[in-house]
C-alpha cells in the first residue's frame, strides 16, 4: 500500500498520541510540513479510506502494522512539545475554557445543563460548543431516546463529552481561568445536590441529566 508524505506524517504523530484532524494541522503547518489545513484533512480521509485510522482518529491494528514498516521518522517530538503546539495554535475564548472545565467534572453533559451553568441563552452556549467541536475538543451526540415536553413535543437531548485534547487543554489554560473556576465549583455542587435530592424522591429531569 502506497501513501502521500503527508499521509506518513499524520500516522507519525498518531502513532506518538491520538489527536483531532485540527490538532494535526496546527502541528503539521508549525513545523512546516503543510501549508494549508485542507492538505491535511485530505490526508486524514485517504487514512480512512484505507482503513489505517478510525473516525476518531486513532490506529487500526493495519495502521499499527503499517507505522511498523514505515522507515521515516520525519516527526520526532514529544508528547509536552505536541501539546504546546496545540495550545498555541488554538485561540479560545473565556467561554469556550469555561465550557472545557465544567465537562472536565461531568462524564457528560446535556446542552440545557450546560446553558444554565453558564447562564447564557441555549443557542449561545451551543454556538459556543460548535467552536470547541470543530477544533476536535468536544463531541456532542443525540440521546437515542426521545422524550416529550411539558407543550406535547418531541425532543432528543444532545449531550456533550470532552475529548483527550480538550483535557490537556483545560488542564493547561485552568490558570487563566482561576476565578470563574470557583463559582463553577460551587455552583455545580449546588446542582449535584439537587439532582440527588430529586433521585431520592424519585425526580429524573432527563434534559439536565
Amino acid at each position: 500500500m502506497k501513501i502521500g508524505k503527508v499521509e506518513r506524517l499524520v500516522l507519525l504523530l498518531l502513532k506518538q498520541n491520538s489527536m483531532s484532524t485540527n490538532a494535526l494541522s496546527i502541528i503539521l503547518r508549525a513545523e512546516g510540513y503543510v501549508k494549508t489545513a485542507p492538505s491535511v484533512r485530505r490526508a486524514v480521509q485517504t487514512l480512512r479510506l484505507k482503513g489505517l485510522i478510525d473516525r476518531s482518529n486513532k490506529l487500526t491494528h493495519d495502521g499499527m502494522k503499517y507505522v511498523k514498516l514505515m522507515k521515516d521518522n520525519v516527526v520526532n517530538a514529544n508528547t509536552k512539545e505536541l501539546d504546546a503546539k496545540i495550545i498555541d495554535g488554538l485561540k479560545l475564548g473565556m467561554k469556550e475554557k469555561v465550557l472545557l472545565y465544567i465537562l472536565t467534572k461531568t462524564d457528560h453533559a446535556a446542552l440545557q445543563f450546560l446553558s444554565a451553568i453558564m447562564k447564557e441563552p441555549v443557542k449561545n452556549t451551543s454556538a459556543v460548543l460548535n467552536r470547541l467541536e470543530d477544533n476536535g475538543l468536544v463531541y456532542g451526540y443525540r440521546n437515542m431516546i426521545a422524550f416529550t415536553d411539558s407543550k406535547g413535543r418531541r425532543y432528543r437531548p444532545k449531550y456533550y463529552r470532552i475529548t483527550n485534547t480538550g483535557k490537556m487543554f483545560s488542564s493547561a489554560t485552568r490558570s487563566e481561568i482561576s476565578k470563574a473556576i470557583v463559582m463553577i465549583d460551587d455552583t455545580l455542587e449546588d446542582t449535584f445536590k439537587l439532582k440527588s435530592e430529586m433521585a431520592n424522591l424519585g425526580i429524573n429531569d432527563k434534559k439536565y441529566s
